[in-house]
């Protein structure tokens, strides 16, 4: 069983993972708590069904679809919307509560009451070191890890990368040095949106799709920044495995209905003994 549960928790953590590293790397170059960040996920798993289900082009089709439909739509908001209350925590949150509203709204309109499915575009089950996973599981894994894993080397070694980290860190110094920090900052927003689209697209073949998927996944992503460190990427892949962990502890332990108020005491409890997170900076 512990085999099991430390296994669940890093299939978890991995995917909460996602949609928590582009939500602290939007704060981290626009300094916006991006509020409508659910609703990216939300639009990753809506995209799958109609380009996988009504269009019939399969899944990985569909899913690569979704993440750049995804990121350029991101990176048009960050153009029109974000781009005007830079900084401005007050306005930005307002903006993406807004945001929000508009895109459930419109999405409910078009998707209608109902809730549906994606097939999977695996099957079966396997045995690794005494755990049972199953394949689409395993597919989460395997794609969160590799995106994650290609996330940092991209931020760490590329051009680009750098240039965001520079931003992140001081965004007139950036623009100084001749780095195009509006341009720098729509990537990160697109770059932050696509991760959050490819959440969505993994987990709807386990789950149902519409449009509210997004909230939980959002609430649980906050919760991970919180303690792992506004801004700080790493801190966020820690604070991931340490939530995923929490979930499956609490579901075998007290049950799953208390999973969001142990995972928020948690929370509490870094914030009172470090109120910037695990690897939060100024």
């Amino acid at each position: 069983m512990a085999a099991q549960v430390i296994a669940n928790s890093i299939i978890l953590g991995l995917t909460l993972a996602l949609m928590a590293i582009g939500l602290t790397l939007i704060f981290g170059t626009l300094k916006i708590v991006n509020f409508a960040h659910g609703e990216f996920y939300m639009l990753g798993g809506v995209l799958l069904y109609y380009v996988a289900e009504s269009a019939g082009l399969g899944y990985w089709i569909a899913a690569a679809v979704s993440v750049v439909a995804v990121g350029m739509f991101g990176w048009v908001l960050e153009v029109l919307v974000f781009r005007r209350f830079h900084g401005d925590l007050i306005s930005g949150c307002i903006a993406a509560i807004a945001l929000t509203i508009g895109i459930q709204s419109i999405t409910w309109e078009v998707w209608g009451p109902r809730t549906r499915g994606v097939d999977s575009p695996m099957s079966g089950e396997h045995e690794i070191l005494g755990a049972i996973f199953s394949s689409e599981r395993l597919l989460i894994a395997g794609v969160s890890l590799v995106t994650i894993l290609a996330l940092t080397w991209f931020v760490k070694y590329h051009r680009l990368g750098r240039a965001m980290r520079a931003v992140s860190q001081d965004s007139e110094a950036a623009r100084v040095q001749g780095i195009p920090a509006l341009k720098i900052m729509a990537l990160a927003f697109a770059i932050a949106t696509g991760l959050a689209a490819l959440g969505g697209a993994l987990v709807a073949p386990t789950t149902f799709v519409n449009p509210a998927m997004g909230s939980t996944p959002l609430t649980f992503a906050f919760i991970v920044v919180i303690i792992g460190g506004m801004g700080s990427i790493a801190g966020s892949l820690i604070a991931s495995m340490v939530i995923g962990l929490q979930q499956n502890l609490t579901a075998l332990w007290l049950g799953s209905q208390w999973s969001i108020g142990v995972a928020f005491a948690l929370a509490i409890v870094v914030l009172v003994i470090r109120p910037k997170g695990l690897m939060g900076h100024d």
